[in-house]
């Protein structure tokens, strides 16, 4: 039993570590220095100067401003503190969307993910091998 117990926490600690060091974009549009391409429709895929390694959570920022000037940023966040999910918000003419996300490369386009997915897997699977 006692080595059941190790043998899952060690497996959920390798899980865990694994979720948390990802790959996220980080440019920004309009950009004066830095590579072109960071707009709504990403066409930076390829480019490796603006994967980041090492993060804990990926966002992109959209803001529109009087409905035609957009700016949108891609960021590596250090520590994972939301949900996968998009805020947005809209006031006089101008609006704004944060999505965040837990993925490799996640911030690539506007889309929702749930990459906590695989630590309830660990935790249904901890809880069957400890009954």
């Amino acid at each position: 039993m006692r080595a059941r117990l190790i043998t899952v926490l060690l497996a959920l600690a390798v899980a865990v570590q694994h979720v948390a060091a990802i790959k996220c974009y980080q440019c920004s549009y309009p950009s004066i220095l830095g590579p072109q391409g960071c707009e709504d429709e990403f066409g930076l895929t390829d480019n490796k100067d603006v994967i980041v390694d090492d993060c804990q959570q990926c966002s992109k920022i959209k803001i529109v401003l009087n409905g035609d000037q957009v700016t949108v940023a891609r960021t590596c966040l250090p520590t994972a503190l939301f949900d996968n999910d998009c805020i947005s918000g809209e006031q006089g003419g101008s609006s704004a969307e944060t999505c965040y996300c837990n993925k490799d490369l996640c911030n690539s386009a506007p889309r929702r993910t749930a990459a906590a997915l695989l630590l309830i897997s660990v935790g249904y699977a901890a809880m069957y091998l400890l009954h």
